[in-house]
């Protein structure tokens, strides 16, 4: 939550001030540059303006460094009518720039505007950068003040605003690493060739914490590559992890980047805040953490790791899901079919499903289509049996070892019922049928069209409490949610996330293992708490930052018959979400054992998964960046205290054997020999060896296309 106070007082009179000359690039003799040393790192900041012009550190050498006019550290938007794109920026502004202990205070009385030919506001904003060392002896922490004595407002923040960052680890190796995903900001071409692309928006690249809104609200969560307010900036041979400590805030950033045709070797990225400082109103950023560190990502995310175990301590999972590979998801009948003899599965089916799902190592199953969607209260489907045989259906799954999670689908009412939510009809259409041209939303079908109503409806509130809860005390203990959304209120638990409080209490107080999971669309660090797991649509996606942060949920990855990306989500750490279809028809409707190849993948994966649990339960993910140089293999690595265990997963359409390279002293600094252990696919042990450097070169065995191989390495 941003922090906003208003100003006492009239604002202060006096003109903006213009800064018309921009220092050159920073040499060490250069004294209009003000030099710091802060935890190790080395900071240099130009004496006039307050911008930052010159980041390095041992680990990583140079990060940042300013060039001629292109330097910064905040960045306004003051639109005025004489001119919209006017900028009040550090770079445009007269500074003070002190330094007393382990902290640097930047002060600017009046931020300077981008243009002087136009007739200013009356008044000035002030703004204040305060930047120290972490008590933890290797971060910087950067925070920011402004105060709005003007008397027009500031509708966009830009801090922290870094210029001139390198490309530390080569054009090809330097990346930006979101929570889901990886961009390299310096290997993208401004164009591709062969295209004309729009003149407009050319060098910037945007990642919202959340999607433009839709009828449903911004889309965020899982969805999104900015799912959590960190990233990382460099390579395998070091850069620097940056986070906002505001965790669960309801506030996140947008992270922007530039790099002009002019400058192509530096980029610029800043830190957007959608807040609004009117007249007379302050606002706070909050401190951003700033680490610089050897090794690839995972050695930079540690910092943020601990501080959000300490804002939101890890909660138990129900052992299932915690030590389990993934769930199966079965879809038993079209949404608008009638016929009961078309159903994929009926309620009698259930434990042949599950029979299916335990004997492939999955021990969680989610029923769709099971229910009418889209009304309240929930109405089982008659088409697929009796009440009775639903119940036994799950009963004796549960049996079987498999517990069932029945999808439910409520957030959306149909249009014939939504005048009781005082909604008005809408356009949210789900329509489908395989008969059907096209099959999804043709225009002249609506059977399944209806409104989506927000959370904060109080009568759909109760409507969906209500109803939840039934089913619980009927004896459906777990349940899953289909668009997870919520509106967020600064300060306030949202809606949806009370209502499933109160319901899980319900189901745990009759099964302490029941599940709840839900398709992740609104705002990670208040999902978690509630969500086991999720069900997105989503295939393999790159989330090691997220597996390595929070314990929950359990990110999904959905799995329709490949063994390649089975195993790639496995090693992961995703959990699966297996739904293998018949021919033309819906995914969830074939049964596992009918692919052969994805059922042995399947296999194999529940296997390491059960010889290996520790590490993915315990340890902590380090993804590729355990690596120091590239290897052409998927490399996915876990940590578990003072141990390794590295995967090797040859996805190259030819037999190779890999070799890896990897600096034990990052990982392991007390130790500078290890033991060293080579399993197959299978969780043999191949060999044993001995390591006596921190500098360790290995090769795997033959690898067939597809095929794992595992490393562990203990200190000796």
């Amino acid at each position: 939550m941003k922090r906003r106070t208003f100003l006492r007082g009239a604002a202060a009179a006096g003109a903006l001030t213009m800064v018309n000359e921009w220092p050159k690039t920073a040499s060490a003799a250069d004294e209009s540059v003000f030099k710091s040393r802060l935890n190790g790192m080395d900071l240099w900041i130009d004496r006039e303006t307050g911008s930052i012009v010159y980041l390095a550190s041992p680990a990583t050498g140079v990060l940042l460094e300013g060039t001629r006019g292109q330097s910064g550290l905040l960045d306004l938007a003051y639109p005025t009518k004489e001119f919209a794109p006017l900028r009040l920026a550090s770079r445009f502004s007269k500074a003070q720039v002190v330094q007393e202990g382990n902290r640097v205070t930047i002060k600017w009385e009046s931020l300077g505007p981008s243009r002087d030919n136009f007739p200013l506001p009356e008044g000035r904003v002030r703004a204040q950068v305060e930047i120290r060392a972490a008590d933890d002896g290797r971060s910087l922490i950067l925070s920011c003040r402004i105060e709005n004595y003007s008397k027009a407002p500031v509708p966009q923040i830009l801090f922290p605003d870094f210029w001139g960052l390198t490309p530390s680890n080569g054009v090809e190796g330097t990346e930006l690493r979101l929570a889901r995903g990886v961009v390299r900001p310096f290997a993208t071409p401004f164009r591709k060739p062969e295209t004309d692309p729009a003149y407009f928006n050319l060098d910037w690249h945007e990642y919202p914490a959340k999607n433009p809104p839709t009828e449903e609200g911004a889309i965020g969560g899982y969805y999104v590559q900015n799912a959590l307010r960190w990233l990382d900036f460099g390579g395998l041979a070091g850069g620097f992890s940056i986070f906002q400590k505001k965790w669960g805030t309801m506030d996140p950033t947008d992270i922007l980047t530039c790099r002009t045709q002019r400058d192509p070797m530096h980029l610029r990225m800043v830190w957007q805040h959608k807040d609004t400082i009117n007249p007379g109103e302050a606002w706070e950023s909050g401190e951003f953490w700033l680490t610089a560190h050897p090794g690839g990502w995972a050695k930079g995310i540690e910092v943020f790791r601990d501080y959000v175990r300490q804002a939101n301590p890890p909660r138990a999972l129900p052992t299932h899901i915690q030590n389990g590979i993934g769930f199966r998801n079965i879809w038993m009948i079209q949404s608008t079919e009638k016929d009961p003899a078309k159903a994929a599965f009926r309620y009698r089916d259930i434990p042949r499903a599950a029979e299916d799902a335990i004997e492939h190592g999955l021990d969680e199953m989610v029923l769709w289509g099971w229910s009418d969607a889209f009304t309240l209260p929930i109405h089982y489907r008659k088409a697929l049996g009796t009440e009775q045989e639903l119940f036994q259906g799950i009963q004796q799954a549960k049996a079987l070892g498999v517990n069932v999670a029945p999808f439910v689908s409520i957030h959306i009412i149909l249009n014939s019922a939504v005048a009781r939510y005082g909604v008005k009809p809408g356009h949210d259409d789900w329509t489908y049928h395989p008969e059907l041209i096209p099959p999804f939303r043709p225009y002249y079908a609506h059977e399944w069209e209806g409104t989506f109503v927000h959370d904060d409806n109080l009568l759909w509130q109760q409507d969906a409490r209500a109803a939840l809860i039934a089913w619980v005390n009927r004896g459906m203990r777990s349940l899953a949610f289909d668009q997870f959304l919520f509106k967020e209120t600064p300060g306030q638990k949202p809606g949806l996330i009370k209502i499933i409080e109160q319901v899980r209490s319900v189901a745990r107080s009759k099964d302490p293992q029941s599940t709840f999971c839900g398709e992740s669309a609104a705002d990670l660090e208040l999902e978690n708490q509630v969500l086991d797991y999720t069900w997105n649509w989503v295939d393999y996606v790159d989330a090691g930052p997220i597996v390595s942060v929070l314990r929950s949920p359990r990110l999904n990855c959905n799995i329709e018959d490949s063994a390649l990306a089975t195993k790639r989500c496995f090693l992961e750490g995703l959990y699966l979400n297996v739904m293998p279809s018949k021919p033309d028809e819906p995914n969830g409707t074939a049964l596992i054992r009918e692919r052969p190849l994805l059922a042995k993948a399947l296999k194999t994966v529940a296997r390491l998964r059960k010889q290996f649990l520790p590490y993915f339960v315990e340890g902590n993910a380090l993804g590729e960046s355990v690596l120091s140089q590239a290897a052409p293999a998927f490399i996915r690595a876990y940590q578990l205290r003072d141990r390794l265990l590295v995967f090797v997963l040859n996805d190259r359409p030819d037999a190779q054997h890999v070799a890896l390279n990897i600096d034990l002293g990052v990982w392991s600094p007390k130790s500078n020999a290890f033991r060293v252990k080579y399993f197959d696919e299978a969780g043999r042990l191949v060999r044993n060896s001995n390591v006596a450097t921190t500098r360790w070169l290995a090769v795997t065995e033959l690898l067939q296309p597809e095929e794992i191989a595992a490393f562990e390495l203990l200190p000796d």
